[in-house]
C-alpha cells in the first residue's frame, strides 16, 4: 500500500510539473548544488522541500525575449510586410 505524500516534501514527479524541469535535469542540477538539496527518507525515496523550491523558483532571474531592433516581444506571431 502506496503511503500518502508528506506534506512540504515533493517528489520527482511533482517538480517535473512544477519547474517543467526534466527528471535528469532536476538530478544533475541537484548534484551540481544549482537546485536545491534532495533529502533521503529511506528504501530510495527522495523528496524537495517545497519551500525551497518555490524559493529558488522566485529567484531565477526574469527573460525578456528580444527581436528586431531591441523590442520586446509581444508574443504576437511576426508577419513579414507586403512591399507597396
Amino acid at each position: 500500500m502506496e503511503q500518502p505524500p508528506l506534506s512540504g516534501l515533493l517528489t520527482a514527479n511533482e517538480l517535473v510539473a512544477l519547474t517543467r524541469l526534466s527528471r535528469t535535469s532536476i538530478y544533475r542540477m541537484t548534484r551540481q548544488g544549482r537546485f536545491p538539496p534532495s533529502y533521503s527518507l529511506g528504501n530510495g525515496h527522495i523528496r524537495w522541500r517545497e519551500d525551497e523550491v518555490r524559493a529558488w523558483l522566485a529567484a531565477l532571474p526574469t527573460q525578456t525575449f528580444v527581436t528586431g531592433k531591441g523590442a520586446a516581444r509581444s508574443g504576437q506571431p511576426h508577419r513579414k510586410r507586403r512591399p507597396s
